[in-house]
């Protein structure tokens, strides 16, 4: 089962899937995710430093290579329950600004022809500011890259950009953007990715998607545009009516669950209990960012 990501739009057919940063439009079977940054481990060990916010701390730190494999479960246990025919990376596939590491050579030809194999008819890069050198790889394999991606989705029209780069929106209903990999930290001190939903105007959205590389937890979602690096979000006026999603598998969060159900009620937060892939997922909305601030500090 999955879960709207604007429960409130009735006809908008774009689900949040459980225990995952991707975004399912089910009207064109469009699977879209964000930021895999592929390469990262190599880049690390090598001593490269690509964090546009400053130092990471993983330069010259031997990673063990887990992203490309995680990427890959989560990819393979999406295909066996929903229908995809279109695989979009909303840019950063790649990790690397100046270079393509053979780490990210092999991983972005062998993630695409893996699709290929899944029966995945069409594979489109939305580029993003690391991806670089990446173009001749993706078209030999079949795949096809563009700046930005409109997807109408009955009368409500859609536009994808990676975010690093300012694309008029006016025309649109909903943006979705990567590039800042949002997260939250919550509940005793765990960072979760979230997807953040914030308010343009009355009718219009801007959502930024989690990252979907392991190593990229994100960085902490704020109402001060000065601490985002998208001028998309740096434009947003209602940053501090923000909400924010994240998914806590139930195995592991009973706990935080129940204290969470306890700590407030609707409107200000809402709680999604859903089976996927065999596993159970409690996906929480907070109503707002202040909201989100009060409970996260409460704990």
């Amino acid at each position: 089962m999955l879960r709207k990501l604007f429960p409130e739009i009735e006809s908008l057919e774009i689900y949040v899937i459980p225990g995952t940063p991707f975004l399912y439009f089910s009207k064109t079977k469009t699977l879209v995710m964000a930021d895999l940054h592929l390469g990262f481990e190599e880049a690390a060990a090598r001593g490269l430093e690509y964090s546009l916010r400053g130092k990471s701390g993983y330069a010259g730190i031997f990673l063990p290579r887990i992203q490309f494999r995680k990427i890959i479960e989560m990819l393979d246990r999406v295909l066996e329950y929903v229908n995809v025919e279109r695989v979009v990376v909303n840019g950063d596939l790649k990790h690397a600004f100046d270079r393509l590491l053979r780490q990210e050579r092999i991983e972005v030809r062998t993630l695409i022809k893996h699709l290929k194999e899944k029966g995945i008819g069409e594979f489109l890069l939305v580029r993003g500011n690391h991806d670089n050198f990446v173009r001749n790889i993706v078209r030999d394999e079949g795949g096809s890259l563009a700046n930005a991606l409109s997807i109408p989705e009955n009368n409500i029209q859609v536009f994808i950009t990676h975010g690093h780069e300012y694309y008029p929106t006016e025309e649109y209903n909903i943006a979705v953007i990567g590039h800042e990999h949002p997260s939250l930290k919550c509940f005793g001190g765990r960072r979760f990715p979230v997807f953040q939903k914030i308010p343009l105007s009355k009718d219009k959205w801007l959502t930024v998607m989690p990252a979907a590389g392991p190593y990229h937890p994100g960085t902490q979602v704020s109402a001060s545009p000065d601490e985002y690096l998208s001028p998309y979000v740096k434009r947003a006026g209602l940053l501090h009516k923000s909400k924010i999603l994240l998914w806590i598998e139930m195995e592991e969060g009973e706990e935080i669950v129940e204290h969470v159900s306890l700590v407030l009620e609707s409107p200000l937060l809402r709680i999604d209990r859903l089976f996927f892939g065999g596993k159970e997922y409690a996906l929480i909305e907070f109503a707002d960012l202040e909201t989100a601030s009060i409970l996260c500090s409460y704990d």
